[in-house]
């Protein structure tokens, strides 16, 4: 196989591989061909060990998607679709390449292959393979494999009949398949990323490969002409261990792009902020239009028509306003007393696409006597285990007059500002109704009232110096000194997390290996003796990452997939 990178797993590959090649162009014993086939074992030790991994993934994938469907629905539904897609070739690579060469070559029937009373038992996990598992893989026991030296009959089984060029175009269908999936989802330059390569670069061009003459051959002959049994079984789990590097890395990926096409925040709804729907007679009615949670960096416009309920998106002549810092302030003068209504639309870019995207908004005021205003100074929604910062003002009523209250066990403080207050919501709570009341004229009187939301506060990205996937110096990875939870955009006031607790995993020649758990975000020393024993090219995976935020419950964070450079 060929490709422009390589994992350290693949390298250790391609390595014992050539190494082989050398051997028996030395014509080795039969002797060392049993050393060899203990390579073989430990290759089909590590695709299972990876295997476990990936599951793990899907499992992590799956709980995502059970929190948030509507969210995740498309990611995992093309997750799926690379799960199901890898079914498949590796089923076709273990039960019509791989186990066929061996009966051909051994001169076996399918059933003296797989008889339990055997007196050298070829398969090792016949239990696990009899009972039809979606994915399959058939452990061997190469040792017991009388005719592993044997090489005509895998040539002829593997060229001949051209099941090796059977073999090719399955995994560039494969490989095609999975770059397109991945990159439907809105990640690009995945095909460059991808090993997986036989007769053509991620580019397109052609791949030589050649003898040690300079002989050019093809991808099939270079693989399996002329290989004794043995080599053949190596370079296919060679082969399947690069299939599932490719699947996780593509599942990782989609992962990642959960929340890649949101905005700031998830809730995404056109909003209108007046200062007052009741206006004093020769006063100016004014309100800001804005998206709830909006990026104050993205620009938007909003047309507007007076006296109607919905805006006719077809009115090109209706006045157009462009947002300034995220906010479109409208302005109209309150000269008739009575009922007045308004409707408009939001239009913004989506983040990803750039396609122009209508929000529809529609309001009222009425020019009357004094009413309260309850505005919250940062967002229409309040947040669990913050102090929400609200304003509460009456025109033509002081301060000191104004009695705040709050429903569903909320809690309220007064600000040092006069008309300034803060709201602090409990656990479990969905909506916060915040009310206004005081003397008009000598008599009590509801000024006004208004309903929150409630949300939790987003959880925070792991990250190591600055990063949560990609290459990084091990230099870097060390003077970091730990997993930081980044709130990234998310300004309000000191809310923090710490991480309670990690694990990190690497493959070290071939193998998966496990750090303990890491209690807390500072790398404990079995962390950082993985680190700096790590080598350039080798690949870190820091998952099951959880922090605790101030309202005292724990997430679950992102893994973080990070390459030495």
């Amino acid at each position: 196989m060929a490709g422009a990178k390589e994992t350290p797993r693949q390298k250790m590959i391609s390595m014992m591989y050539l190494v082989l090649t050398a051997l028996l162009a030395m014509n080795v014993s039969v002797d060392i061909l049993d050393a060899f086939s203990n390579v073989n074992e430990g290759l089909e030790r590590s695709n299972i060990s990876v295997e476990n991994k990936i599951e793990s993934y899907y499992l992590t994938f799956e709980q995502q998607y059970n929190k948030q469907p509507e969210k995740v629905q498309d990611l995992w539904d093309k997750a799926n679709l690379i799960r199901n897609k890898t079914d498949e070739i590796i089923n076709y690579i273990e039960r019509e390449v791989k186990i066929p060469l061996v009966l051909a070559t051994e001169g076996l029937t399918e059933e003296e292959f797989m008889d339990p009373n055997a007196k050298k038992p070829i398969i090792k996990n016949r239990e696990q393979v009899m009972s039809n598992p979606k994915r399959v893989f058939h452990e061997l026991a190469l040792n017991n494999v009388a005719a592993k030296d044997k090489y005509d009959i895998p040539t002829n089984f593997m060229i001949e009949n051209g099941k090796a060029t059977e073999l090719k175009e399955k995994i560039k269908e494969y490989r095609s398949f999975i770059v397109t999936t991945v990159q439907s989802a809105g990640v690009g330059g995945f095909n460059s990323k991808v090993a997986l390569l036989t007769d053509t670069d991620a580019n397109g061009n052609n791949i030589i490969y050649t003898d040690p003459t300079g002989v050019e051959l093809s991808w099939e002959n270079k693989n399996f002409y002329h290989m004794i049994l043995a080599a053949d079984i190596s370079i296919i789990n060679k082969i399947i261990g690069e299939i599932q590097t490719t699947e996780f890395d593509a599942v990782s990926e989609l992962f990642k792009s959960i929340g890649a096409t949101d905005y700031k925040f998830n809730a995404l709804e056109a909003k209108v902020l007046p200062k007052s729907t009741y206006v004093i007679v020769g006063r100016n009615y004014e309100a800001d239009v804005f998206i709830a949670a909006q990026d104050t960096t993205k620009k938007f416009d909003v047309r507007y028509s007076m006296g109607v309920d919905r805006f006719n998106i077809e009115n090109t002549t209706a006045p157009e306003i462009q947002s300034v810092g995220g906010v479109v302030k409208l302005k109209f003068p309150a000269t008739t007393p009575g009922f007045h209504k308004y409707a408009g639309v939001i239009e913004m870019a989506d983040p990803v696409t750039g396609e122009v995207v209508p929000y529809p908004f529609s309001s009222n005021y009425t020019v009357a006597p004094p009413s309260a205003t309850i505005a919250p100074t940062q967002m229409m929604i309040f947040y669990q285990g913050l102090k929400n910062p609200i304003s509460v003002s009456a025109p033509g009523v002081a301060h000191e007059n104004i009695r705040v209250t709050v429903s569903n066990g909320a809690t309220l403080t007064v600000g040092e500002v006069p008309g300034t207050y803060f709201v602090e919501v409990a656990a479990g709570t969905k909506n916060v109704t915040v009310t206004a009341s005081g003397e008009l004229d000598g008599a009590p009187i509801v000024l006004g009232s208004y309903e929150f939301r409630v949300k939790r506060v987003p959880s925070p990205e792991a990250q190591i110096a600055g990063v949560s996937s990609g290459k990084i110096a091990k230099d870097d990875i060390l003077a970091a000194r730990g997993i930081v939870p980044n709130m990234g955009d998310f300004e309000f006031g000191d809310y923090s997390y710490r991480i309670v607790s990690f694990k990190l995993s690497t493959i070290i020649a071939g193998d998966l290996k496990e750090a303990g758990t890491n209690n807390g975000g500072v790398f404990n020393a079995e962390t950082l003796k993985f680190i700096q024993n790590a080598g350039h090219g080798q690949k870190l995976y820091f998952e099951n990452i959880t922090a605790k935020g101030p309202d005292g419950m724990t997430r679950t964070l992102n893994p973080i997939n990070i390459e030495i450079k």
